[in-house]
């Protein structure tokens, strides 16, 4: 009788199947530190490998970023060793875990991928609670998915990985119970580690600045490859909290009280917001050796326009915040991965076009895709349209208005009705501080040569813009449409580290004081309206509005114009009369009174404006 000779693997401890019962302890060692071993290695190549997708088409320099940083490796890579470790368990066969723990942590880093290719966005948490937005989303954009080089390769070292496991690690685990304690031992230590993924003292400290940008909120979240941010993400998503008392059908009952009101058609004119990157009237302040001349043609503007105070809620950066608290009337925003309700909208659904221009990067806020959140059905930005028309940095506001106005022009043509929102951006901040070459030295005096560039540069801009924004006015007083501005600053200017220009200007800005407090935190809006626009609504457009927050300066609009608005904002109406200035600051106006705290007798009245706030917010009727 002839016995068939035993293979190589047969004949390898570590390639046999099991171990048989007459190998000793440090064999037998040997043999579960090569299976669980060859495993785990595989599961952080591919971890690591997952990494190519996390920074789209964006520096592959941000990419070998990611190998320089210990904590960037081990955040991305112990999820998908996690996953791949409970199919261990799921299946007790290595090469199974890999290929079928594998293709399920590849899922989201390669949706995430696709996601940064076409819309410049990413992953979060909360977008796996919106799929059927996102599913409706991608069939009206008609993506068309690819293949690249990039997955191309994944699908070879899941296959390669795959087959090595499956000639060289091949100790099945039998027992029931030994493959549900590797899962969920798996589950509980990486349940343990997220302890670290949701501390934002960790996350903040873990970067790749140097290859991203911090400035792009995409860049900020691929900074830091895609699991590691996802996982994070998590919390950001739990950490938001409804209104004490909260209920959506409260909410909804609030809200059904009233009813969205039609603009009467003989009162629809157009409407052009405006807000003015870091806008400030520093001629009311007392500040010795400042030539307050430079703010006449803005004075002249004033003169013919309704103007009024506007608390915000950011001072020398954040621009957004006030942008689309205006857009959407709600004080306190949220992080948007979704269609939201807006004024925008609203104006959509009486038969407005609704267009905007920021000639700026698209990436800067996420403006390319909130502003398709908020309703527009068109924006411009900086890129593929203004980097053809000029070689500014920072576009100047002489362009944007020309080009605001020939859109105008040419979308009004056919007599529908418009509505559009531009943000300037020529006096952008920071100011240079070590020349000025302006030919008006605007402050002159005893203060440091940094002081007095930084403030002339600035003074320079927004004078510039002054000009060209009354320019405008003037192209568009005689219009036979109607046609109507509302212009306003989105927040006050950066004027050094630390405040240091507004110290030695002796301007107050410190916010322990209600002075300081209002100096902080206060600019300006103006409601403008030509000949036609008086005309059709009987409106003069002179006089001073109330002061109030951004979320209530589109009411303090619709009322000029006489128009009723939505439910919504006939609803914040009732607030706002009271309550004008909400601020996530923890400062409110209440009856004229700067409070810490809202008065027991207007809590249910906040109450109320923070349910629909919240609900609108988070549920999309427009749909």
């Amino acid at each position: 009788m002839t016995h068939k000779k035993s293979g190589f693997r047969e004949r390898t401890l570590i390639f046999k199947q099991a171990p048989d019962k007459h190998t000793g302890k440090m064999k037998r060692a040997l043999y579960y530190l090569w299976q669980y071993g060859m495993l785990l290695l595989a599961s952080v190549c591919l971890g690591a490998l997952l990494l190519i997708f996390a920074h789209g088409d964006y520096s592959w320099h941000g990419f070998l970023g990611y190998f320089k940083s210990p904590a960037i490796l081990f955040f991305n890579i112990l999820p998908v060793s996690a996953i791949i470790f409970i199919f261990y368990g799921i299946t007790g066969r290595a090469w199974a875990a890999f290929l079928f723990g594998g293709i399920l942590a590849s899922v989201l880093p390669l949706a995430n991928y696709y996601l940064l290719a076409f819309r410049d966005d990413t992953i979060r948490f909360e977008d796996l609670t919106l799929i059927r937005e996102a599913m409706a989303m991608v069939s009206e954009q008609h993506y068309d998915l690819f293949v690249d080089l990039r997955i191309l390769a994944l699908i070879f070292s899941l296959a390669a990985g795959t087959l090595i496991l499956s000639l060289f690690v091949r100790y099945k685990i039998r027992r029931a119970p030994c493959r549900a304690a590797i899962a969920l031992i798996t589950a509980a230590l990486f349940a343990i580690s997220l302890f670290g993924y949701f501390s934002d003292d960790t996350y903040d400290s873990v970067q790749n600045y140097d290859y991203f940008n911090r400035w792009s909120e995409t860049q900020e979240y691929i900074s830091r490859g895609f699991y590691y941010p996802f996982i994070h993400s998590i919390s950001d998503f739990f950490d938001e909290t409804a209104p004490d008392g909260y209920d959506e059908e409260t909410a909804k009952a609030i809200l059904s009280e009233y009813e969205d009101a039609d603009i009467d058609e003989d009162k629809k004119v157009n409407v052009i917001a405006i807000m003015r990157e870091a806008y400030a009237d520093f001629s009311q302040f007392d500040i010795e050796g400042f030539d307050a001349s430079a703010y006449d043609t803005y004075h002249k503007i004033q003169s013919e326009s309704m103007t009024g105070n506007l608390i915000v809620n950011v001072f020398g950066g954040g621009t957004v915040d006030t942008e689309r608290s205006f857009l959407t009337g709600v004080s306190s925003l949220r992080d948007y991965r979704s269609s939201v309700d807006s004024y925008v909208r609203y104006f959509a659904s009486q038969g407005y076009l609704t267009t905007g221009i920021h000639p700026y990067y698209k990436w800067f806020y996420n403006r390319q895709n909130i502003n398709t959140y908020l309703g527009f059905e068109s924006y411009r930005f900086y890129e593929d349209d203004f980097e053809y028309l000029t070689t500014d940095a920072l576009p100047k506001d002489s362009l944007l208005y020309d080009e605001l106005y020939s859109d105008y022009c040419e979308l009004t043509a056919d007599g529908t009705p418009y509505f559009s929102f531009s943000v300037t951006v020529q006096s952008h901040g920071p100011y240079s501080t070590t020349s000025y070459s302006g030919d008006t030295e605007y402050l002159t005096g005893d203060y440091s040569d940094e002081c007095k560039n930084a403030f002339n540069n600035y003074i320079n801009e927004i004078t510039d813009g002054d000009e060209a924004l009354y320019a405008l006015m003037e192209t568009l007083r005689d219009d036979e449409t109607p046609v109507v501005l509302i212009v306003f600053a989105d927040h006050m200017p950066w004027m050094g580290d630390g405040n240091a220009y507004y110290n030695e200007l002796g301007i107050d800005v410190s916010t322990s004081t209600d002075e300081g407090f209002y100096t902080h935190y206060t600019t300006e809006y103006l409601i403008w309206g030509n000949e036609a626009a008086k005309e059709a609504l009987g409106v003069d457009f002179t006089g001073t509005g109330p002061t109030v927050s951004p979320c209530f300066l589109m009411n303090v609009l619709f009322d000029t114009l006489g128009w009723d608005g939505p439910a919504y904002m006939q609803a914040t109406d009732e607030v706002m009369a009271s309550i004008p200035v909400i601020t996530t600051t923890g400062r409110y106006v209440v009856s004229g009174e700067l409070v810490t705290e809202i008065p027991e007798s207007y809590a249910e009245l906040y109450t109320r404006f923070s349910y629909i706030e919240y609900y609108r917010n988070h549920v999309f009727t427009y749909e």
